[in-house]
Order: structure tokens, then sequence, then C-alpha cells
């Protein structure tokens, strides 16, 4: 081969590289990055702190470094993402909404507490009203004085990694329960499989919740889910859609492989409102049946508060 040959095949090669990367790096939102600090770690995303002194992140990052290269494989990709842990005082400069310490992400960012969440303290400031015996269950996975940042943060910042698998592809689906459907059913598939240690951390105050009722919840249906997602929602209302949806996920999962989330994905992208039209429910129901499973239309069809 030639010089110059192979002079050009070497810059044709690193012009490929150098644009691959720069795709990578484009989707994410660096504007919440400045006055942040960078840790310096072995994993391939980076993790930017608000405050170094403290030393809060190693589990968490551990997790979702193990769930990263699961769902890569899954997806077949590569993901780039940023991990940013935001003390609480701090949080409005940074996240994209409140509460502080609620893990969330978007375009490309992961968010999560550095502080013990807003969220977590309140709820155990309200469940530590109840009787002794509904509490035995909780205090046997999450400590004697009931640390619900094992659940908010160690295993929500996994359904959030997940969400980035399907917003790097696009964001508009054709219904928000469908996207946090996937991210759940993909969180669940990951601790499940490769993660099993924390699943009573996963699996125990969601069943608390869904056992307390519904009683104290103004709004049920998926509309009401579509028309108000987060912000126009209580927390309280919001987690118990979240409930609901992960009480499917674990039904649909202990009985399937996780081809079916792979199939969830493509059909949230390749529905995403900004291809195509907004499908009604009949239509809706049978794509999800064709393309994804029953076991997902079902949901739509058979969801209880109508």
């Amino acid at each position: 081969m030639k010089k110059s040959t192979l002079t050009n095949l070497i810059v044709l090669l690193m012009c490929c590289l150098s644009t691959q990367l720069k795709g990578q790096e484009s989707w994410i939102d660096t504007s919440i990055h400045s006055g942040l600090i960078e840790l310096k770690t072995d994993y391939t995303f980076k993790i930017l702190v608000s405050n170094d002194s403290i030393k809060t992140t190693t589990e968490t990052l551990n997790n979702l470094n193990k769930a990263k290269l699961y769902f890569d494989k899954i997806f077949q990709t590569d993901l780039n993402f940023v991990v940013l842990f935001i003390e609480n005082r701090e949080w409005s400069k940074y996240a994209y909404f409140p509460p502080p310490g609620l893990p969330q992400a978007g375009k490309g960012n992961i968010i999560l507490g550095l502080d013990k969440s807003i969220i977590s303290m309140e709820v155990e400031k309200m469940i530590s009203q109840l009787p002794e015996q509904y509490l035995t269950s909780l205090k046997t996975v999450y400590g004697e004085n009931i640390d619900l940042d094992l659940f908010y943060r160690e295993t929500l910042s996994i359904h959030e990694l997940a969400h980035l698998y399907h917003f790097k592809e696009g964001t508009k689906p054709q219904r928000k329960w469908l996207q946090e459907l996937f991210a759940t059913l993909s969180m669940y598939s990951f601790i499940k499989e490769k993660l099993n240690s924390s699943y009573p951390l996963m699996n125990t105050y969601p069943e608390f919740v869904i056992q307390s009722g519904d009683r104290m919840v103004e709004f049920k249906t998926l509309n009401d889910f579509e028309e108000k997602y987060v912000q126009k929602l209580t927390p309280q209302n919001y987690e118990w859609f979240q409930m609901q949806l992960y009480q499917n996920a674990k039904s649909i999962l202990d009985s399937n492989k996780t081809d079916i989330l792979i199939k969830l994905r493509e059909f949230l992208i390749n529905t995403d409102l900004s291809k195509t039209k907004v499908l009604t429910d009949s239509e809706l129901s049978t794509r999800l049946e064709k393309e994804v499973g029953k076991e997902i239309a079902d949901i739509l069809t058979n969801w209880k508060y109508k």
C-alpha cells in the first residue's frame, strides 16, 4: 500500500471516530455542568459533584457501571452519559425539577442527590407514625431507622439510567406511562438478573406502598397520568402510579425474557411523536400487542381505574 493511500485511510478512520465521539457527546446537556467538580474514576462515564468532600457515591456508581454494561449489551450500544451528584442546597441550580435529591434523567445526564433526599425524609417521617407492626418489613430491609435512600437513590438511579437508553433516540413517547414502564422493566430486569442482593431494596418499599391501598390518592386513571405527569401530581400520587407500573413490570418480567425490553424500546423510538401521529387507545393497544407483547397491551386494557 502506498504511503499516501495509507495516510488517507488513517485520516478517514480518525474522522469517522471523531464524528462518532462528537455524536455521543453532543446529546449531553453540558449547560448544567458549570461549577461542578469532576471525580476521577476508572468508569467510562463522567462523574460530577457539587461537593467532593462527601464520599457516599461508591456503591451507587458501582451499580450504575454494572447496569451500563448490562444495558449496553441488551440494546447493542455504548451509551455515553454523565452522572451528577448534587447537594440539596444546590439542587435548584443544577437539577431539572424538584424536590431535592429525587433521581432524574434527561439530555444525557443522570442527576442524583449527594445528601439524603427530601422525599426520603418526608416519607420516613410519615411512616414513623404508623404502628410498629406495619414497619417490620421495612426495618428488616432498610434498617432500624428505615433509610429510604436505599430505595430512592440506590434503586431509582438504575431506573433513571434506563431512561437514557430511550431518550437518546426520542423523548416524545406515545404515552408517558409506556416511557416509565420501560425504565422500570429495565431496572427490574437488571437487579433481578445481575444485582440480586439488591432485590429486597427494590421490591420491599413498592410492596409496602401497594399494600397501603389508594384511599389517599386523588388521580388514578392513565389519562390522569398523561395529563398531569410529574409536576401536576402530588409526590404521593405520582409515586402511587409508579408503584402500579412496578407491579405490572414485575409480573411481566417474572414470566418473560429480556427481549421484551428490546421490543418496547424499539416501539417507543419508532412511534415517537416527532415521527408519527398520536395513536388512539385502540390503535395503541393493537400495535402494542402486535409489536411488543400482549402483556404490555393488557396494562392499557385492564387498568383498574377508568
